[in-house]
């Protein structure tokens, strides 16, 4: 299948660029303001400091790769996130031979960096996929999605409907496997949505993408984007399942907009997200501060769906979203 050489083809380019993540978040980002109206295009994940990667110094590396394959990459700006996440967005236009190509040379710069993998070491790529496709790649009782794994040997795993963020129309398709297995996976996925009539209007449909990190973060997660407001976690293991918990800290004059009245607020929340929320008494602040502390905890996708409602929740109170997801009189991030 041409989808297939293409990934051959690949394996030959040159993809060694210097890279300075810190003037690279900003480099480019212009470029995400416009979808070409290409053949194809197909969106993925990547944590803010791979951005750095793939952008490389002064916008090297991506401009690299793109005269190399043909294809175009754009991302997100540094603060436009995936809801639920601290990932920004990357979008690939153009045929899907040189789609493969560039997504080839990305992947191979960022395991090279010790970025773009998994817990274990292998290769990972997190594909951002409408709603509305999901079937065409699932099948009927889940018989394409199964074909898939056989054919690439790739392990596959779709998001769960149910914890999707308000306004956000997509779910992510996770890959992970050797390399030439994913881009299998990826090729066998993207002939399927080119197939979907559907898919060419959809992925460029508008989604609402977080304009600020959440409040917390999970230790060895994604770095930080703001220094305002303080927050630790950790996990923990109950009844065979994974559970997560973070520490945030708001300031006491804003709790009341966590609180809900008569506690309406934060029982919704803890409703939507299946999460347990605890927050301190009064006058039980975080050390050194006049910061209320409170504890989410549960499942990772359930406590970044309470943190997210939570920061639109503060965002609106305040008069607007705020760097790193911090707040007024919150303190330096521990």
């Amino acid at each position: 299948m041409a989808e297939v050489r293409a990934v051959d083809e690949a394996m030959g380019a040159n993809a060694d660029a210097d890279a300075d993540a810190d003037a690279a978040r900003d480099a480019g980002a212009d470029d995400a303001d416009a979808i070409v109206d290409d053949a194809f295009t197909l969106k993925f994940l990547i944590s803010p400091s791979a951005a750095g990667s793939v952008i490389g110094k002064g916008g090297a590396t991506i401009n690299e790769f793109q005269a190399l394959t043909g294809a175009r990459v754009q991302l997100s700006r540094s603060r436009e996130v995936f809801p639920g996440t601290n990932d920004r967005v990357v979008i690939v236009s153009g045929d899907l031979n040189a789609i493969l190509q560039v997504l080839y040379l990305i992947l191979t710069k960022l395991v090279a960096d010790g970025e773009g993998i998994d817990r274990s070491g292998t290769p990972q790529l997190a594909l951002v996929v409408p709603n509305g496709c999901c079937g065409c790649v699932i099948g009927k009782g889940g018989s394409k999605i199964r074909n898939f794994v056989e054919d690439s040997q790739a392990d596959i795993k779709l998001s769960n409907q149910d914890r999707m963020l308000p306004g956000c129309n997509d779910r992510t398709l996770t890959i992970t496997g050797a390399m030439d297995s994913v881009l299998r996976a990826v090729a066998l996925v993207a002939t399927t949505l080119c197939e979907d009539p559907s898919y060419a209007t959809l992925v460029h449909r508008q989604s609402t993408y977080s304009v600020q990190a959440p409040l917390g973060a999970r230790i060895g997660g994604g770095r930080r984007s703001g220094d305002h407001g303080r927050s630790v976690s950790g996990s923990s293991r109950r009844g065979g399942d994974d559970e997560t918990s973070i520490l945030v800290t708001i300031p006491d004059s804003l709790i009341g907009a966590v609180l809900g009245r008569g506690g309406r607020t934060i029982a919704e929340v803890q409703v939507a997200s299946g999460c347990r929320i605890k927050v301190s008494a009064r006058d039980d602040f975080f050390e050194g501060t006049r910061n209320r502390k409170v504890v989410i905890t549960g499942s990772q996708e359930g406590v970044q769906m309470a943190n997210y409602l939570l920061t639109q929740k503060l965002s609106a109170i305040v008069g607007g979203s705020t760097e790193g997801g911090g707040f007024p009189d919150s303190n330096p991030a521990l």
